[in-house]
């Protein structure tokens, strides 16, 4: 009896300790990918940043005449904005993870022209399989037009 005992309460911890780790990492994978994504932003590493898209993701922005497709135009999005502002940063300042999506409040500063600039952003990222599946981003355009 003591050793069946014994047995039971083994089986049950590892139980709990797999729905644990599983629980975890479900909750902070979504999370932790779009970390990475913010840490290579913040590198100026379009390569990287592009390597955490899937192939097909869809990409729209308050100032995209439509939405963009892939990594292609992940890269050639990031290329126009750091060629735009100088010394940019994306500093997060809340962010909530729920199941694949996760939602972001950030303000990307930087340099315009000489002129300081702090532009809030909130994104909306779903995450599938590790990757990126679609990034909608919401922010004030200052009444410029749509880029195609």
């Amino acid at each position: 009896m003591h050793k069946l005992m014994r047995a039971g309460l083994a089986f049950m911890a590892v139980a709990v300790v797999t729905a644990c780790v599983t629980a975890a990492s479900g909750a902070t994978s979504a999370q932790s990918v779009i970390n990475a994504r913010f840490a290579a932003i913040n590198r100026h590493d379009i390569d990287a940043v592009a390597a955490l898209y899937a192939p097909d993701a869809t990409l729209t922005a308050s100032d995209f005449c439509a939405p963009r497709h892939g990594r292609a135009d992940v890269a050639r999005t990031l290329h126009g904005i750091f060629q735009l502002v100088n010394d940019l940063s994306a500093d997060v300042e809340s962010m909530v993870a729920q199941g694949d999506g996760v939602a972001v409040r950030f303000v990307v500063r930087g340099t315009v022209g000489g002129r300081a600039i702090a532009i809030p952003i909130m994104d909306f990222y779903t995450v599938r399989d590790g990757l990126i599946v679609a990034d909608d981003g919401i922010f004030d355009t200052g009444g410029r037009p749509c880029s195609p």
